[in-house]
């Protein structure tokens, strides 16, 4: 598949968005996700940072997007190209 410098960039940003989704699934409750909170808000213009911080330990939740990232990747790209991102995604984390 020829990819466009534009489709390459939202191809990384997805993947990127992926990684970052299986991180904080994993360590939502943990400081250790201050920084990617802040990096994501920076991106998607959320505030999950000043969330994470404010909320109690027990009212702290990350809603996963992740279905919804990969239905789009495989929409807008293909399921191989979904299997490559996938890999990367695993093997970064």
């Amino acid at each position: 598949m020829e990819l466009s410098e534009e489709m390459r960039y939202r191809l990384c940003y997805l993947t990127l968005r992926l990684v970052l989704d299986r991180k904080l699934e994993r360590d939502w409750g943990k400081n250790e996700c201050g920084g990617v909170l802040a990096f994501l808000d920076l991106m998607s213009g959320s505030q999950l940072a000043r969330e994470h911080t404010d909320a109690p330990d027990k009212e702290r939740r990350y809603a996963s997007q992740r279905a919804k990232l990969e239905d789009f990747l495989d929409a807008e790209f293909g399921e191989e190209v979904l299997e490559v991102v996938a890999r990367a995604v695993n093997d970064l984390l």
